[in-house]
């Protein structure tokens, strides 16, 4: 019965996620409602306070599971070993991809902890987490290292008619190959 209850569980998040993102779409986040969501999603509203707080609780837990698959999938990252960084980028460009319309979604919604601030503060924890003896300016590297792939990544992902996901991965390849290999000796 619990593995039923977790399936209808998941079922029902699956189809909250997919109204919130149609809805912010259709209209700015701050302007929706408890409301919009749960007759977007044809949900009962206690079902949606069973599990959220409210709206923003709702994009909060959406934006952490998101984060959380982002940290799991650079956790193999090595970037001082650049043959290494072509398969991670190709499998969080796969993400990307897969949630294009929730992804694009969250990147428009800003906010001092938006989307895109998460996933710069990932990037960066990785970079730094592999330098032996960090310096100032590798502190700052890092933070620049992460806002341009971030950058990059958003804007390959809100764009209408994006460049092939192989041109993109092989583009920042090129950009990072020579600027990670330093600093990580």
């Amino acid at each position: 019965m619990e593995v039923l209850e977790d399936k209808r569980i998941r079922r029902t998040k699956k189809l909250l996620r997919q109204a919130l993102t149609r809805l912010m779409q259709q209209k700015d986040f701050k302007s929706i409602t408890v409301t919009d969501v749960v007759r977007e999603a044809d949900i009962n509203r206690g079902t949606f306070y069973a599990h959220y707080r409210d709206v923003y609780d709702l994009r909060e837990k959406i934006e952490a599971e998101m984060i959380a698959d982002f940290r799991a999938m650079i956790a193999v990252l090595r970037p001082s070993e650049a043959a290494t960084l072509q398969p991670v980028l190709t499998r969080a460009m796969d993400y990307l991809e897969e949630n294009r319309e929730i992804v694009t979604a969250l990147t428009q919604v800003s906010g001092v902890e938006g989307f895109g601030k998460k996933l710069i503060g990932v990037l960066e924890e990785c970079r730094l987490e592999i330098i032996q003896h960090r310096s100032i300016e590798d502190v700052y590297v890092a933070r620049f290292l992460a806002t341009g792939i971030v950058g990059m990544l958003e804007k390959w992902i809100t764009e209408p008619q994006p460049i092939p996901k192989h041109e993109m991965t092989a583009l920042i390849t090129k950009i990072l190959s020579p600027m990670l290999s330093q600093g990580t000796e």
